[in-house]
C-alpha cells in the first residue's frame, strides 16, 4: 500500500479492525459449534439429563436430532477440508435420486 492510499484509507482503519475482530469471533464460534468432541459431550449431557428426568422424550428427541445434524455437518466439513488439503476432488458429485 502506497503512502497516498494509506493516508486516504486511514479513516477506515477502525472499521477494518472491527470487521476483522467480528470475523475472528464468528470463525471461533463456528469452530466450536461444529467441533465433534463438543457435540459428543453435548450428547452425553443430553443422555444424563434424560436419565435424571430433567428433560422428557420430546425434548430429548428434538435435541438429539439437532446434535446429529451438527455432527453430520462437522464430518462433512472435515472430509472436505481433508480432500482440499490433499488436492483431491470429490469422485462423483452427489445427485439426488428421483422420487
Amino acid at each position: 500500500m502506497g503512502l497516498f492510499s494509506g493516508l486516504a484509507t486511514l479513516p477506515l482503519a477502525p472499521v477494518r479492525g472491527a470487521a476483522w475482530v467480528t470475523k475472528q469471533v464468528a470463525d471461533e464460534a463456528d469452530r466450536q459449534l461444529y467441533d465433534e468432541d463438543q457435540i459428543r459431550r453435548e450428547m452425553l449431557q443430553l443422555e444424563i439429563d434424560y436419565d435424571e428426568g430433567k428433560i422428557n422424550d420430546e425434548e430429548r428427541a428434538r435435541e438429539e436430532d439437532a446434535l446429529f445434524e451438527r455432527l453430520e455437518v462437522a464430518r462433512e466439513r472435515r472430509r472436505e477440508e481433508r480432500m482440499e488439503a490433499e488436492g483431491l476432488e470429490e469422485p462423483f458429485p452427489e445427485v439426488e435420486e428421483p422420487r
